[in-house]
């Protein structure tokens, strides 16, 4: 007794347990969390019993603050405490709750906070568990102290339940009636409208989790809670007096989830929709997240009633705040989350994507999609609603929909541009479409026209393309020869083009469809004297004859029973240029020169198809009509249209077999810089010459046919800014260039990487002042010279060198002719050098890269005729050599210069397959390829890249091998430098890792590769005695790797070999203990002259090692 009294820390309160305590109010969880285990820790440490009273103590007081941070710190503490002390039990905190946690005052904020109090002990009680270890009177006490806190105020209400869910949660169904179901059932036993949200919740919590013990029968009087006889009064709760603090009350998720798997689906959701009439935020958030859920978790069986649930009055009010609904928070200045606009059009754009998802399902039939689209563009929705919301949801269903929804939702468009129908504004009142809903229609139809499962039901896509002809071309209706107005009629007739932009895989089909639209005008619309009247006035003479010459030439082509490819190449394009003589003017006047050119190339073809069938000699030279027909092909690719486009690479395709090395010319001068018709070369001197408006009307028609001319001219001018910034971000690249430029002409023919402003005469330098004094001024003058005219007109060229890329990707698709793709580099590599000295051509070169891999990837040709290893040699030759490009521009082009090398080592061992030579003949090819590898190594203007290389090396190319024995030689030589030692021992490694994978041809070159590695040791042994080679610790290592990866080449591979890899090793490690044993040598010179001999020591360290500083040249 006597040491209790005396043991002053039993009687007072540990100081450094306060101070934890003080950590508890910290704004940030660390520091919480560290203040908590501190005051836990020293608990347990000193067990000290007034320490563990104080603190129980202020935890349940602190519970009962008004700041919510402090809160959470108290709390997550108070519910260790009781986990960790056994001895606490619940009538101690009881007593503690009387003491502590009252409201001295009258003040409605302290109730609450003091209640709340209340609410978070009875939490902590649960979530320590000891809730279960406490006895039955202490389990009703809690539940009634949680019961009283939470009627003080409506929102405690919603805690407190939600804190015994929590702990619901958790527990079986016999705990659940034992401790829970026993001592609140009796709250329950009232009829339903005297439910709140909060006990409504709980009740269909517990039923559905717990459905033995909780019996709705009994309580309720009916089966279930959401009954048909209590769905008035359920929605009563759910949506009378709803505050903005009770929008995300969970009920609302419950109740969604459970009347998606029930049989009232319907019933209960048109209950809510009859609470829609007029705006109310809170209303429509509610309804907003019961249907939302509703969809997320809508039953199998229920599938069917979805399209019931766009119900009226919702999607009234829903479609108004996309409207610009104005309201009381979109003209008071508050935060961006109080805009009641704002937060409503994001959570109906979520409610969108969540429709669109639930209809991914693939147990969704396309008749629900129907009725789904039907409802959300007819009634009571809008058919802009892709427009209204900003929305793709409209496309989305569109996309799953099969052919019998398609067809369906075609009838149904059709009657709205016939204004068959009428649009249904509210009960008992309807109305005319309007033009707007017309045109939507149209442009719908276009897009079913184009669905994937009409692809080859021809006669649906004529049907409907016959409406949309007559509105755009004619300004008729199908029907009632109804007028239409020329902005309608331009809309409609965007949308008859649209309706070519998928792709054509049968021809057959697609002839077709050319086919009737051209007959269905000759024969039922310009038989009409008073439409053909109409024509005439809106055309021109010229315009109607060449329609004239172009049905009279389809029907000679149309008369042949069999038809070839190339008539049908005919017939394509004399029928589609024909709708084109009724598009744009820009439009028109290119498909009147081309029909009358494609009428004079089809005589030439059939005169010449006769003698060739005739066996005329006369005709063993290049059939001249390819040629004209590819003049054709590329000058329609002028015009920027999406449907001529396709419409080229479809007849393309037929062309391929007749194609000719100066057919396929044709097409790559078009994108050569060098050649004299190519427009990048005379493109400044034709702008200037050219018309301003013409050219303006030009780009206007153009993309007007392309269905973009209502935002062209925003977006331009819209762009012209930003274009102009991107132009000034890469204005330093672009004088570097220009730089380099001068400077690599000025070193051309010199050994060194820079200029040595000290080694230069005075000639030299003034040679380059003036050149670079050019440069600095051809540069400010382009940047100051460029205009929005000369930025169009750079994209219309690119954008047509882009189109006519496609043609040479069509032609690399099957087996071409290895001359034609021999030819395709050179300028394909100009074109590219060209494209890399004005960024406004970055999207031409990112797809000339592109075709240029896909040329490179090449493997199989119809014919090697008339390529040799000497042509092979000097395209190589042309790929490699620097020329006069600069040292950045060459660099830049060093993936390309790979790709193409690799090409033509793959085309020569085509060639030299069927050709016997004789042995121990070196190719062309590997003494070209020997010379480079020996200049990668000794000269140091090469600039390739190592990857040129290694690409080589790991080719399935048994010549391969001719290089390997320069790599050895050069990487144990004095006088290569270091860094490239180690490129070489990197290459070897490649070399062989290229050998592990191609296991079968590596059994070919077995006497090779011995041949090899003897001279590898040979090398080796021969750097050990001579000890001024010196090498770096990761010289070592690497050539220790690539010893190691020759071994397991020879295991993998089963080969032989006459290498003792030990010993290998171990003449490698003598190489570095001559270099640690030399080191100090180097590192301390004799008597301290270190000065004096700098400059001798430094040339000395770059021959064996690092590259040397380039000289700055000094400004006069």
């Amino acid at each position: 007794m006597k040491e209790s009294t005396t043991n002053k820390p039993q009687r007072e309160v540990t100081a450094s347990l306060l101070d934890y305590f003080g950590h508890l109010t910290s704004k940030t969880n660390e520091v919480k969390l560290k203040g908590a285990t501190d005051i836990i820790r020293q608990l347990e440490r000193n067990k000290n019993e007034k320490d563990v009273s104080y603190s129980l103590r202020r935890l349940v007081r602190s519970l009962g603050a008004n700041i919510a941070e402090l809160r959470t710190g108290y709390f997550a503490t108070l519910v260790n405490l009781l986990q960790r002390f056994d001895d606490i039990t619940v009538s101690q905190l009881l007593d503690l709750v009387k003491k502590e946690l009252h409201a001295n005052g009258s003040s409605k904020s302290e109730v609450g906070d003091v209640s709340l109090g209340h609410i978070l002990v009875c939490g902590a009680v649960f979530r320590s568990g000891l809730m279960l270890k406490s006895s039955e009177d202490e389990q009703k006490q809690i539940l009634e102290v949680l019961e009283k806190a939470g009627a003080k105020k409506s929102y405690l209400n919603t805690v407190a339940s939600l804190t015994l869910l929590d702990f619901i949660e958790n527990l079986d169904e016999e705990k659940f009636k034992q401790i829970i179901w026993k001592n609140v059932k009796p709250r329950f036993k009232k009829p339903i409208n005297e439910y709140n949200m909060s006990s409504l919740h709980f009740l269909l919590v517990v039923s559905r989790k717990f459905p033995k013990a909780v019996k709705i029968t009994k309580l309720l009087g009916v089966p279930t809670i959401i009954h048909e006889d209590h769905i008035k009064e359920i929605c009563d709760i759910l949506l009378s007096g709803v505050d903005f603090g009770s929008v995300s009350h969970p009920i609302y998720e419950e109740i969604g989830k459970q009347v998606a798997k029930g049989p009232l689906m319907v019933e209960f959701w048109l209950k809510v929709d009859s609470y829609l009439v007029k705006h109310n935020r809170n209303r429509e958030l509610v309804a907003l997240n019961i249907l939302n859920t509703i969809f997320l978790n809508v039953d199998s069986k229920n599938y069917e009633l979805i399209p019931d649930l766009i119900s009226n009055n919702f999607f009234k009010l829903f479609l108004d705040w996309f409207k610009g609904l104005q309201t009381a928070s979109k003209i008071r200045s508050k935060r961006e989350d109080e805009d009641d606009h704002k937060l409503m059009i994001k959570t109906e754009k979520d409610f969108l994507n969540t429709v669109a998802k639930a209809l991914k399902s693939e147990s969704i039939t396309s008749s629900i999609r129907v009725n789904i689209l039907k409802k959300l563009l007819i009634n009571p929705g809008e058919i802009n609603l892709a427009e209204i919301t900003g929305s793709s949801i409209i496309k989305s269903i569109i996309a799953d929909l099969d052919i019998s929804g398609v067809k369906e939702m075609a009838k149904l468009f059709k009657k709205v541009l016939l204004n068959s129908s009428k649009k249904v504004v509210k009960d008992d009142v309807e109305r005319n479409w309007y033009n707007n809903e017309k045109i939507k229609a149209a442009e719908l139809i276009s897009h079913l026209v184009s669905h994937e499962t009409v692809r080859d039901d021809t006669s649906f896509k004529i049907k409907y393309m016959q409406i949309l002809m007559c509105f755009g071309f004619f300004k008729i209706s199908g029907e009632d020869n109804i007028p239409v107005s020329s902005e309608m009629s331009g809309s409609i007739k965007t949308s008859f083009y649209r309706c070519f932009s998928s792709k054509f895989t049968n021809v057959d089909g697609l002839v077709t469809l050319l086919s009737s639209l051209c007959n269905f005008i000759s024969v039922k619309v310009m038989e009409k004297s008073e439409i053909r009247e109409k024509l005439e006035k809106q055309f021109s003479k010229e315009n109607i004859e060449c329609w004239d010459i172009l049905i009279k030439m389809c029907d000679k082509i149309e008369k042949h029973d069999s038809k070839s490819k190339v008539d049908k190449v005919f017939l394509i394009l004399l029928y589609q240029l024909g709708l084109f003589l009724y598009s744009e003017p820009t439009h028109v006047k290119i498909a009147q020169s081309s029909i009358l050119e494609l009428k004079s190339c089809f005589e030439h073809y059939k005169k010449s198809d006769g003698k060739q069938f005739k066996g005329d000699s006369s005709m063993d030279d290049e059939p001249e009509w390819i040629e004209v027909m590819i003049e054709i092909l590329l000058s329609i690719l002028s015009i920027e249209s999406s449907v001529l486009r396709s419409i080229v690479q479809c007849v393309f395709r037929l062309l391929w077999e007749y194609l000719t090395p100066t057919s396929i010319g044709q097409i790559i001068s078009v994108l050569d810089p060098e050649s004299e018709d190519n427009p990048l070369t005379n493109d400044s001197e034709s702008e200037k010459e050219s018309d301003d408006q013409s050219d303006d009307d030009s780009v206007q028609d153009s993309v007007k046919e392309n269905g973009l001319d209502k935002n062209s001219d925003t977006d331009e001018s819209e762009g012209s800014d930003d274009e102009k910034d991107d132009d000034d971000m890469k204005t330093p690249d672009q004088l570097r260039m220009a730089v380099q430029k001068v400077l690599g002409a000025a070193t051309l023919d010199d050994d060194a990487e820079s200029i040595d402003a000290d080694n230069i005469t005075e000639e030299e330098g003034n040679k380059l002042d003036e050149a670079l004094a050019e440069a600095f001024r051809q540069f400010h003058q382009g940047k100051n010279g460029k205009s929005k005219k000369d930025r169009k007109n750079k994209k219309s060229l690119s954008d047509f060198r882009i189109r006519v890329l496609d043609l040479i990707d069509i032609y690399l698709e099957k087996e071409p002719s290895m001359d034609i793709c021999v030819g395709m580099i050179a300028p394909l590599t100009r074109c590219l050098e060209f494209c890399m000295l004005d960024n406004q051509f970055n999207e031409l070169e990112n797809r000339l890269r592109k075709t240029i891999k896909t040329l490179a990837k090449v493997k199989k040709f119809t014919s090697t005729d008339d390529i040799t290893v000497d042509i092979l040699c000097d395209h190589l030759k042309a790929i490699i050599d620097k020329g006069t490009r600069s040292h950045f521009m060459y660099q830049a082009l060093g993936d390309v210069i790979t790709s193409f090398a690799t090409f033509i080592i793959h085309c020569s061992q085509k060639i030299l397959g069927h050709v016997k030579s004789k042995k121990q003949q070196l190719s062309p090819l590997v003494i070209i390829l020997q010379e480079t590898m020996t200049s990668f190594f000794l000269n140091r203007n090469c600039l390739l890249p190592i990857i040129f290389f290694h690409s080589i090396l790991q080719m399935e190319w048994k010549d391969r091998c001719e290089l390997v024995p320069i790599i050895i030689t050069n990487i144990f030589s004095n006088d290569v430098r270091q860094f490239r030692r180690h490129e070489g021992v990197e290459l070897l490694i490649g070399f062989y890792r290229g050998l592990n994978r191609n296991k079968t041809a590596t059994s070919t070159i077995e006497e090779k590769i011995l041949s090899i590695e003897r001279h590898f040791e040979t090398a080796l042994l021969a750097v050990k005695s001579n000890l001024e080679f010196k090498v770096k610790k990761n010289f070592v290592k690497l050539v220790k790797k690539l010893i190691n990866i020759i071994r397991s080449v020879h295991e993998n591979c089963q080969i032989q070999t006459e290498l003792d890899f030990s010993n290998l090793l171990n003449l490698v490690s003598e190489l570095k203990f001559n270099l640690d044993k030399s080191a100090p040598a180097i590192q301390n010179p004799v008597n301290g002259k270190k000065k004096k001999n700098k400059k001798k020591r430094k040339n000395s360290i770059q021959a064996n090692g690092d590259e040397p500083k380039l000289k700055k040249i000094k400004s006069q």
